[in-house]
């Protein structure tokens, strides 16, 4: 089983989406040389003109922000707990936490780019720039494309759990019929056949 790539992938999933926290998704520079960034828990400035106000309001990327942090945490808590599932149903219980990850991650790659990509431009009339250090909006594509290589493992994993049980328990099915074929029905002073 490959549970240590796997682990290491949302492991690595989980610090790329915290790296939003730290680097802007995208940026505006309006008309006045108001220079905006949008980061995951809000808006940032720098601004040549003094007394800026920004027309956003302080819960304006709450959603980006609780999105992110669900992410990260469903993201570390399947990377650790990989090497604690012994069996079958702790795989396909985590295999069912990376399919809930990959949906709030596309949640919020669609709250980015449907509503916060449009709609922030507007209120300070400045169209998005994806320059350099600017690059964060691309950061939970990247981290879907990991999750979605992570989660196919997992199901490889399962599958080939599944198919090696029902495998042994064929195997099982075939010896009990041979001893029957034998007359062997496991009585006291009874033989083995060879």
């Amino acid at each position: 089983m490959k549970q240590r790539l796997q682990s290491i992938l949302f492991f690595l999933s989980a610090l790329l989406t915290g790296v939003l926290f730290f680097m802007p998704m995208v940026s505006y520079l309006d008309e006045y040389g108001t220079y905006y960034k949008l980061f995951v828990y809000g808006i940032n400035t720098v601004s040549l003109a003094p007394g800026v106000e920004l027309p956003f309001s302080a819960v304006y990327t709450l959603p980006l922000l609780i999105l992110a942090v669900v992410v990260i945490l469903i993201n570390f808590y399947i990377s650790f707990s990989i090497f604690r599932a012994v069996k079958l149903q702790q795989f396909v219980r985590l295999f069912k936490f990376s399919r809930i990850n990959i949906a709030v991650n596309g949640v919020l790659i669609a709250t980015i780019f449907v509503y916060y990509l449009m709609k922030t431009g507007a209120p300070i009339a400045a169209a998005p720039s994806f320059r350099w250090p600017s690059w964060g909006v691309f950061i939970p594509l990247v981290t879907m494309i990991m999750m979605l290589i992570a989660s196919s493992g997992l199901k490889k994993d399962i599958d080939k759990v599944r198919s090696i049980d029902s495998q042994r328990q064929l195997s099982k099915e075939f010896v009990r019929q041979w001893l029957i074929t034998h007359d062997f029905m496991n009585e006291t002073g009874q033989v083995m056949p060879e």
